[in-house]
């Protein structure tokens, strides 16, 4: 599962013109294969399509940058002041 990922990224990296270095766009489709895979682990334990799984993969896989540092800023956050979110 994690090729799905992997090939939806690598699509939106051909139909776009971000002007990546080679490595930076192998980063990211590197990136999408792992986000897809742990996706794959947590899906793989519902009681849902496979076509639902396979369209979640390729999603994942095309935001997986956006994802992934929207997670590291919101660690950030809570690095900076962990009370304000143990308070909500």
């Amino acid at each position: 599962m994690p090729l799905v990922g992997a090939a939806a990224m690598f699509a939106r990296l051909l139909s776009g013109n971000s002007g990546l270095s080679l490595k930076q766009q192998f980063k990211r489709v590197l990136t999408a294969a792992i986000a897809a895979g742990i996706a794959w682990f947590v899906l793989e334990q519902t009681d849902v399509s496979s076509l639902t799984k396979a369209i979640t993969y390729g999603i994942i896989g095309v935001i997986s940058p956006e994802v992934i540092s929207g997670i590291v800023r919101l660690g950030e956050k809570f690095a900076k002041n962990p009370e304000k979110f143990i308070k909500k």
